[in-house]
């Protein structure tokens, strides 16, 4: 390999190691406001099976009114079974009473039944306190962890940006604004090694005569993506 082309090498890699600081600090808040998102969620399905627990509740208190309201009438009709005056009447009246006590047994059903879904529903409710509470857990480690991490992370971009000044040095000037332009558009893409005999970039064939500058040690700008070329090692 060359000296020019360990020399890009070299540049290239700071510009890739700079890259990917630069996405862990960008990732950070990112993944921070996932979590904290998830979180919320948990929060949402846990206030929503609350809720549902809370409408069974106030339900089977419903039902348990209407049980002592049709109890009540029940001991009214039974009293006035004695003071019936006809046969018919006495009918009557213990119909009304069968029918309310029929109405008391769907009843006594339908409150059990509310019942076990309310046991259901309770479970459930401890289930999303738990993963209510483990998401928040997850949230703050992630928010400290990535505030533990940030002043290494800065204090690497800043040893990276260093470097990559001094290593920028062989670049000349009469094709600094060119490279600089191919930084600004595509950071650690400006510069693309030589696969074989193709710009890995865009994967398009590199003339003989751009091969034959390469093996020289001249810089060489790709025809077709316009990347600053090197070669991993000298073509033949």
């Amino acid at each position: 390999m060359s000296t020019t082309a360990a020399s890009l090498k070299a540049l290239h890699h700071l510009y890739l190691r700079l890259h990917d600081v630069n996405q862990k600090l960008e990732r950070g808040p990112k993944r921070i406001k996932l979590k904290e998102e998830f979180a919320l969620q948990q929060e949402e399905n846990l206030k929503s099976i609350q809720d549902q627990v809370l409408q069974l509740k106030k339900q089977v208190q419903q039902k348990n009114l209407d049980l002592h309201s049709n109890e009540a009438k029940i001991l009214d009709l039974k009293g006035k079974l004695n003071t019936a005056s006809s046969n018919k009447e006495f009918d009557i009246i213990k119909g009304q009473i069968q029918a309310d006590e029929m109405a008391n047994s769907v009843l006594e059903d339908e409150i059990l039944e509310l019942m076990d879904k309310i046991d259901v529903a309770e479970a459930d409710v401890q289930s999303w306190v738990s993963k209510k509470d483990t998401a928040h857990q997850s949230a703050k480690k992630s928010a400290q962890d990535f505030e533990d991490a940030r002043d290494s992370l800065d204090e690497e971009i800043k040893e990276c940006e260093a470097a990559i000044a001094d290593a920028e040095h062989i670049i000349p000037e009469n094709v600094k604004v060119q490279f600089q332009r191919l930084v600004r558009s595509h950071g650690a893409g400006a510069l693309s090694i030589v696969d074989g005999k193709y710009c890995s970039s865009c994967n398009v064939l590199i003339s003989p005569q751009l091969r034959v500058e390469l093996n020289s040690g001249r810089l060489v700008f790709c025809k077709s993506c316009g990347r600053l070329l090197y070669l991993e090692e000298s073509l033949e």
